[in-house]
Parts: structure tokens; C-alpha cells; sequence
């Protein structure tokens, strides 16, 4: 009888082990929640990474972030980006500038995501004027709610409220 104990024990574990095992799996292989991906398209959008913007959206999401052009994919977006964005006075600042980008997940139902934001710009720099009077009397951050939605397993930006 012990025996028979013995092998009903050792049966039990490794089931045990194998689900165990099974839901690690599931959970390493998940992709990263609407908190992380929205972090990463904030980051993005504020460091002028536009090809990473771009992959962190919807495909509705890109046509307005391309602003009607018909780009062939991320990266001629990117190319264009760049171009348009090369007399943005902030870059005179960007490398003095740390972007600190928080988020708050507020609600995650049905493949849906709403995903509150603050970026903070905090300057390091010598013209601190100059950085100043970029935000025109304003905070140096940016505040507002992105909703994400989930395509294919995956989070995208599906558009932007501004606060």
C-alpha cells in the first residue's frame, strides 16, 4: 500500500509541476501590458524615436499619426519625421533634457485600455531661459489619457486625449 502511495504521490507532483509549468510558460511568453506599451510610445514620441512610435500603433492610429500621407511602413514615416522635425526647437534642448514618462492604468476591459500619462521634462542645461520659454510660462510636462486597444495579442495606441 505504501507503494501504491508512493506512485499516486509522485504522479501528483509532476502534474502538478507540468501546470505549474505550463502557466509560467503562458505568462513569460505574454507581451508586455497597456502600462509598459504606452511607457515605451511616450519615450518614443518625446525622443523622436518615430519608428518605434509607429510599432506602438494601431494601424488607425498610424494614418493619423501620418497625418494623411500615404506612408509605405514605419520607417519611411520615420524618414519623414525626422525631416519635419529636424527645426523643432526642443532638440536644442534634448540633450540636456531627462524625460521622465509615468503612467496609470485606469481601466482594462474587453481588449481596451485607458492608460492615464504625465511627462516630465527636467532640464539640465545652461540656457534654462531658453528652456523656459519653450513651455511659455508653463510646466515643463505633458499630461493626458491614451487608449490602447489590443491587436493580434498585442497592445497598440489607439488614440490620444490630451488633459
Amino acid at each position: 500500500m505504501s507503494r501504491r502511495r508512493t506512485v499516486v504521490g509522485i504522479v501528483l507532483l509532476l502534474a502538478v509541476a507540468v501546470v505549474g509549468g505550463a502557466v509560467a510558460l503562458v505568462l513569460a511568453n505574454r507581451g508586455p501590458g497597456p502600462d509598459e506599451v504606452a511607457e515605451e510610445f511616450l519615450t518614443a514620441q518625446w525622443t523622436g524615436d518615430w519608428t518605434t512610435e509607429c510599432e506602438l500603433a494601431t494601424e488607425d492610429w498610424q494614418h493619423v499619426l501620418f497625418e494623411g500621407h500615404p506612408f509605405a511602413d514605419c520607417d519611411a514615416f520615420a524618414d519623414s519625421a525626422a525631416k519635419a522635425n529636424a527645426d523643432n526647437p526642443f532638440l536644442d534642448y534634448a540633450d540636456d533634457t531627462d524625460v521622465d514618462v509615468s503612467v496609470q492604468v485606469r481601466s482594462d476591459e474587453d481588449d481596451v485600455a485607458r492608460v492615464e500619462y504625465v511627462v516630465e521634462f527636467r532640464y539640465h542645461g545652461e540656457d534654462r531661459t531658453g528652456f523656459d520659454a519653450l513651455w511659455q510660462g508653463g510646466s515643463a510636462a505633458d499630461r493626458g489619457t491614451l487608449q490602447l486597444a489590443r491587436v493580434d495579442g498585442d497592445w497598440r495606441v489607439a488614440a490620444a486625449d490630451d488633459v
